[in-house]
């Protein structure tokens, strides 16, 4: 054991369903790899007693639980998690997954192997609450495709795909991506973050069953109901997070056109009109999807907004994307 590099297990825990949680610390407990410790961030202290419960199910290896009395949100728990890992490696894990039991040992020996690698994601099936498969597949393309930097680059700003719970890095990576920006969950900020620092790369292997649930925080659009919070907790957040990049971010030039795109969606948001509609237009192949759903805002009402959303998320959700 003393061989083994160490990997810190990184845990967010909020309002947990009990077994949804206790199959994801069981299947933690029955990992095959022999130096692992277990960091768990209660984001809810007052409305969850966790430490009873963790040490009914985690009898094999360390684990600590943390808090500050407060809830932190998914991303600056996360942060807190980063600060205090320990390992060579962290392994970042949601609170109602199943873990294969050589999820860590096989991501290890990848990351060994592959010294270049900042960052690794396995592939994963889809399951539901009822533990039903409903994809077998995660990754969205080949390996090849997936593995193509610039392919990275390209989908990692617009929208992320990648689910914090199949990713592992060096600690010394994942450190130095802090602070974690509160406009986007942690791990597209880390996906982003760890092309600065090496190559980001895509497993063959599957090693969890990724839990799609209606409570899930990365559900697409998480808390828009209406069109005043498209604009604040989407348009605004995107804009926020550019300027964000432009600090923290050694490529963000390569993003250039798309700041000026969030401008130009920004502008016609605030001034519906002809003149803002051309400008819209001339960047809609920048994001064809959200630059068509934007065009049609203005128009829609907001009962029949509301339904839209529904349908977008639902098939969102049969897809497994986020």
């Amino acid at each position: 054991m003393n061989n083994l590099p160490k990997v810190t297990v990184a845990m967010a825990v909020y309002k947990p369903d009990p077994d949804f949680f206790r199959q994801q610390l069981e299947s933690i407990n029955e990992q095959d790899y022999g130096n692992i410790n277990l960091l768990v961030w209660n984001d809810s202290p007052c409305e969850f007693r966790c430490e009873k419960f963790v040490s009914q199910h985690i009898t094999k290896i360390p684990y600590r639980i943390m808090d500050n009395g407060k809830n932190n949100g998914v991303t600056q728990a996360f942060a807190n998690l980063t600060k205090a890992a320990d390992g060579k490696y962290i392994a970042y894990c949601d609170q109602d997954d199943i873990w294969m039991n050589k999820k860590i040992s096989l991501t290890v020996d990848f990351l060994e192997k592959h010294p270049e690698c900042s960052c690794c994601h396995c592939e994963c099936q889809l399951i539901d609450d009822h533990d039903r498969i409903i994809k077998e597949h995660y990754y969205p393309a080949s390996l090849e495709i997936v593995n193509n930097i610039k392919y990275q680059k390209n989908i990692f700003l617009v929208k992320s795909w990648n689910i914090g719970c199949a990713m592992m890095m060096p600690t010394s990576v994942a450190k130095a991506a802090l602070p974690f920006p509160d406009m986007v969950f942690h791990d597209q900020w880390l996906e982003m973050f760890a092309l600065t620092k090496g190559n980001f790369c895509y497993m063959r292997e599957s090693l969890l069953q990724h839990r799609i649930h209606g409570t899930n925080n990365s559900q697409t659009l998480h808390g828009v109901k209406k069109k005043s919070d498209y604009y604040r907790l989407k348009l605004e957040k995107e804009k926020n997070f550019f300027a964000f990049l432009k600090e923290h971010l050694a490529y963000w030039k390569e993003y250039q056109k798309v700041g000026m795109c969030i401008s130009v969606r920004e502008n016609y948001a605030q001034h519906p009109g002809i003149w803002t509609f051309f400008q819209m237009c001339r960047f809609i192949r920048v994001r064809p999807g959200v630059m068509l759903f934007e065009l049609l805002m203005p128009l829609i009402p907001e009962w029949m907004f509301s339904k839209i959303l529904n349908i977008i998320r639902q098939e969102v959700r049969k897809f497994g994307i986020r």
